[in-house]
C-alpha cells in the first residue's frame, strides 16, 4: 500500500445547496471517513495519455490547495497519492478524502473527473474548438450545445436529479471554469477518459 498523508481537519460544510445534495446522492452514509474509487479499464492503456489523465487529476486536487497550486507544486509531502491499485478493472483509491478537502472541494473533484468523457468529443476538432473558447463562457456554450454541450451531460445524471435549472447552470459554468486551468493536458486526458474511464465513485471505509 502507498503512504498517504491524512490532514486531520473537519471537512467544511458546504455554502453551496446544491453541491450538499450532490453529495447526499452520492454518499449514503454519514461520517467523513469515505475513500474516492476511479476504476478504468486494464487492457491496451497508452502510457502518454494515462500520465496524462493521473497529472490533471493531480492538477485538480492541487487547485484546492490552501496555499495555492504553486505552493502545492512545491509541496511534494502534500501531493495527492493512491492509498492502493488493485487489479480487475484498475482500481485507484484514494483514501479519506473528506479528511484532505473540505466537501465542496471532494463534490467538485468527484464532478470534474467524472466529466472529462463528457467533454471528449469524437473528433480533435472539437476539443480544439471547447478549449479555444475556454475564455468566452457565451462562446464555450454555444460550442456545447452544438454537441451535447455539459450542461445537458449533467441533466442526464441520476446524481443530480435533486437540482434545480439553475442550480444545473451554475454547477456547468463552475466546472468550465475549473477545466479551463488545464487546458494543456486536457485533451488528452479527457480521451483516455471517455476510452477508459468505467466509474467515479465514493464507498464508505470499513471501521
Amino acid at each position: 500500500m502507498l503512504p498517504v498523508k491524512v490532514i486531520d481537519r473537519k471537512p467544511v460544510q458546504s455554502k453551496s445547496k446544491y453541491l450538499s445534495k450532490i453529495f447526499e446522492v452520492l454518499s449514503e452514509e454519514e461520517g467523513d471517513d469515505f475513500d474516492l474509487i476511479i476504476s478504468i479499464e486494464q487492457y491496451d492503456i497508452s502510457f502518454r495519455d494515462f500520465s496524462h489523465f493521473l497529472i490533471t487529476i493531480d492538477h485538480f486536487y492541487g487547485r484546492f490547495y490552501k496555499k495555492g497550486f504553486l505552493s502545492y507544486a512545491m509541496s511534494p509531502y502534500d501531493h495527492l497519492r493512491a492509498s492502493e491499485i488493485r487489479q480487475g478493472s484498475i482500481e485507484i483509491i484514494i483514501e479519506d478524502i473528506l479528511k484532505k478537502i473540505s466537501l465542496n472541494e471532494v463534490v467538485y473533484f468527484f464532478l470534474m473527473i467524472k466529466y472529462l468523457p463528457a467533454i471528449f468529443k469524437e473528433t480533435s476538432e472539437a476539443i480544439k474548438n471547447i478549449t479555444e473558447a475556454w475564455n468566452n463562457y457565451e462562446n464555450a456554450r454555444k460550442v456545447r450545445l452544438e454537441r451535447k454541450n455539459l450542461s445537458k451531460e449533467l441533466r442526464k445524471e441520476e446524481l443530480l436529479k435533486n437540482l434545480s435549472d439553475d442550480e444545473i447552470r451554475k454547477l456547468t459554468r463552475s466546472l468550465i471554469n475549473r477545466y479551463a486551468n488545464e487546458k494543456k493536458s486536457l485533451k488528452k486526458a479527457a480521451r483516455f477518459a471517455a476510452q477508459k474511464l468505467l466509474d467515479v465513485k465514493f464507498r464508505k471505509r470499513k471501521s
